[in-house]
């Protein structure tokens, strides 16, 4: 038991430190920001390196290797005490998994370099640090960006068979794949109360409709329109059944969308757009798997508007 004890400490305390930051930031204060998803897994993989190394006298590869079950230590507790969900746990890892190589990295120096009473001291520094920075994100929230995706189908059938299409559209009878199988939200039927200008779309998704004010009505060339209110973007996956986290609510936000139609060597190009934000960072991360969903998303609704379009039922 003795020679498992270095690597139970170094794997489960810097997880239940890990614990207790997790839930400030995601629990009291509701935060998705880079003291979360970069500050936490540097300073677990940290302490996790540095107890490992100081016990131990461990390679650097050991040293890592104990550090990133230390983060997913952390991601069970999380699961376990119902603080965030799978999906976000699943998304959140590789960028985990990466910044715990220089948490680890530093650890692993400083284990090797410093005094015993600086190797006591250094880590109740950083424990002590990242309430403040959890406290700076929370009053000074950054200001989101706004991104636009865009995806088209080739459909051979008349544009206005088409533009019939994309305005509402029937129960779609494909199972959900990929990442909808997830929980991720998909969508289910689109219908149209009114015509023209201020007509109100209703985009139905797994998880409840998009409303959707129309804006632009050209028929059968251009359909734009606002977002008033969105569904949670996902159903959590958790242990603890039906798991209500922060970031199902106004995290991610789109904006508006629009459909374009033309006519290109016989067949009809249908394009479809959406703009939006989100409110979790760091956005040079979050934004391209967001960009992966919403895509598959349009990929959905545009497969369908084809197949009504061509009469193959």
């Amino acid at each position: 038991m003795r020679g498992k004890a270095p690597v139970l400490t170094a794997v489960f305390l810097p997880a239940v430190i890990g614990l207790g930051g997790a839930f400030v930031a995601v629990r009291l204060l509701g935060t998705y920001g880079w003291a979360l998803f970069l500050g936490l897994p540097v300073l677990v993989s940290f302490l996790s390196a540095l107890i490992f190394r100081k016990w131990r006298n461990a390679s650097w590869g050991a040293c890592y290797g104990v550090a990133l079950l230390a983060i997913l230590a952390l991601g069970g507790f999380i699961l376990v005490f119902a603080i965030d969900g799978l999906i976000c746990l699943v998304m959140a890892f590789p960028l985990a998994a990466a910044l715990c190589l220089v948490g680890a990295a530093l650890g692993y120096l400083l284990g090797r370099n410093l005094s015993a009473r600086a190797t006591f001291l250094m880590p109740l520094l950083l424990v002590a640090v990242f309430p403040a920075l959890l406290g700076f994100e929370y009053m000074q929230p950054p200001e989101p960006a706004l991104h636009e995706v865009a995806s088209r189908v080739e459909i051979e059938a008349p544009i206005h068979e088409v533009w019939k299409n994309v305005i509402e559209f029937d129960r779609i009878e494909e199972l959900p794949r990929g990442i909808f199988r997830l929980g991720i939200a998909y969508p289910v039927s689109a219908r149209i109360d009114g015509e023209g200008v201020g007509a109100i779309r209703h985009c139905v998704f797994s998880t409840g409709p998009f409303v959707e004010p129309i804006t632009v009505w050209d028929s059968p060339h251009t359909l734009e329109f606002s977002v008033t209110s969105n569904p949670p973007p996902m159903k959590e996956f958790s242990p603890h059944g039906h798991l209500d986290t922060p970031h199902l609510h106004d995290t991610f936000v789109s904006t508006r969308g629009r459909f374009r139609l033309w006519e290109e060597n016989g067949t009809v190009i249908l394009e479809g757009t959406t703009w939006y934000f989100q409110r979790i960072t760091p956005d040079w991360y979050w934004h391209r798997l967001s960009d992966g969903i919403i895509h598959e998303i349009h990929l959905r609704v545009l497969r369908e508007i084809k197949r009504q379009s061509e009469g193959e039922r």
